[in-house]
């Protein structure tokens, strides 16, 4: 055996179990984050379905609607969504999952109309978008600094307007 080759052969065989541990690293954070994405838009359309006419805090309730129903937190897709997101990760010593990183999205989206019309049956898709900082230098190379995770769920609102026959 020549003197050096080990030395050699553990340079680099340690460069390619370092990329890879780091591609490791981050692909585990995408992960965990997705299933917390996933779940706060699973909880969020659940909620939508009961509470079609809560999107956000400041939505306005239909005429008609029932006088004890509030929009404020915690009666809201929004907030029920990022709870739940924030207290997937709970378990893990530092947040995975950043707050000010997330969008809820709700369709049918009530825009600028000041009483939207919701008829049971109807679908409630809610979106849940997480723009993820990537921490390792090599990840960051390959798919740049930050990495898009997305996840949808879809409810049928049960307690809106009935249709007219």
């Amino acid at each position: 055996m020549r003197r050096g080759q080990g030395l050699v052969e553990l340079a680099l065989s340690l460069t390619v179990l370092l990329l890879l541990a780091m591609g490791l690293i981050d692909l585990g954070r995408a992960f965990v984050a997705w299933l917390a994405i996933h779940d706060a838009a699973a909880e969020g359309a659940l909620y939508a379905a009961v509470n079609p006419y809560c999107r956000n805090p400041n939505d306005p309730l239909p005429p008609d609607a029932d006088p004890d129903v509030q929009c404020t937190d915690p009666n809201n897709v929004q907030y029920r969504a990022y709870t739940r997101a924030l207290s997937e990760t709970r378990w893990i010593p530092f947040s995975l999952v950043d707050p000010s990183r997330i969008a809820v999205v709700v369709e049918p989206n009530q825009g600028s109309s000041a009483t939207p019309v919701i008829y049971e049956g109807d679908p409630i898709t809610v979106t849940v978008i997480y723009t993820m900082p990537l921490i390792t230098p090599l990840m960051q190379g390959m798919l740049g600094p930050e990495l898009i995770i997305r996840a949808q769920a879809v409810q049928i609102a049960l307690e809106a307007k009935p249709r007219s026959l």
